[in-house]
């Protein structure tokens, strides 16, 4: 069982990419189980197998508790991990193959508070678990604005203390294709940054941010995908195969 949590800034296509990543898991005959633990979503593409608002909604919250919506979105990640004993049994339950989760969009909420490691935490001490960090094409379009997300990615790897994939999402809206070629050549992105785009203080910055993510992140590739052609799903299966298939039998 491999728990697949994915992660990313509002927007970035999170509950997208569950929906179609798992109907491709699904067609590879894997057994896939479906987590909704945003307790903010107003709808969703696919039938959960477990969905967190049979419990509680943030417009709930915001009601029985009389808090803003930002202090209801909070109190939400808090009430997942008083609840995390009872989604766990859950996913154990299921005996699934993967277990793909989809996160609150409100990313720091959950990623820079307490309860968010301590939920991460807790679920790594009971399976296998790598999670898929999604930067939106439409939000990274530029390759300074990239090597903001890439620190972001990490920012979040350490405080969550997990494995992470990170994909660029709704890669089909790039009108350049070498910007995705960019992506895993530091040296092409370093030239990029320093003679294309507008320079001054924000680009010397932008280097030196850039220096320090080459110097941390593991050699692993950003794999670009989306859902309108399924571009990177093979390549982002590998990786979870990889993980899948070496991890040992010790859950």
């Amino acid at each position: 069982m491999l728990a697949v949590p994915f992660l990313g800034p509002a927007g970035s296509g999170k509950t997208s990419l569950t929906e179609s990543f798992g109907e491709f898991l699904a067609e590879k005959n894997y057994k896939v189980k479906l987590f909704n633990l945003d307790a903010g979503a107003e709808y969703l593409p696919y039938t959960p197998d477990f969905d967190i608002r049979d419990f509680f909604r943030v417009s709930e919250i915001m009601k029985t508790e009389h808090i803003g919506p930002n202090a209801s979105i909070i109190r939400a990640s808090q009430k997942i991990y008083e609840m995390s004993d009872q989604i766990l049994e859950q996913m154990k339950k299921n005996l699934a193959d993967f277990i793909l989760i989809d996160f609150p969009g409100q990313l720091e909420v959950f990623a820079f508070k307490p309860t968010g490691s301590m939920f991460m935490e807790k679920l790594q001490r009971n399976m296998r678990v790598c999670g898929i960090f999604l930067l939106g094409a439409d939000t990274s379009p530029t390759a300074s604005g990239f090597v903001v997300a890439l620190l972001m990615s990490m920012a979040v790897q350490i405080q969550l203390g997990i494995s992470l994939i990170t994909v660029l999402h709704k890669s089909d809206i790039l009108k350049s294709k070498q910007f995705v070629g960019m992506l895993n050549n530091p040296e092409l992105l370093r030239k990029n940054i320093a003679n294309i785009e507008q320079g001054g203080v924000i680009n010397d910055l932008a280097l030196d941010f850039l220096k320090i993510v080459n110097n941390i992140r593991p050699a692993v590739r950003v794999i670009a995908t989306s859902i309108i052609n399924r571009e990177g799903y093979e390549q982002l299966f590998d990786l979870l195969h990889e993980i899948f298939c070496t991890c040992g039998d010790n859950y």
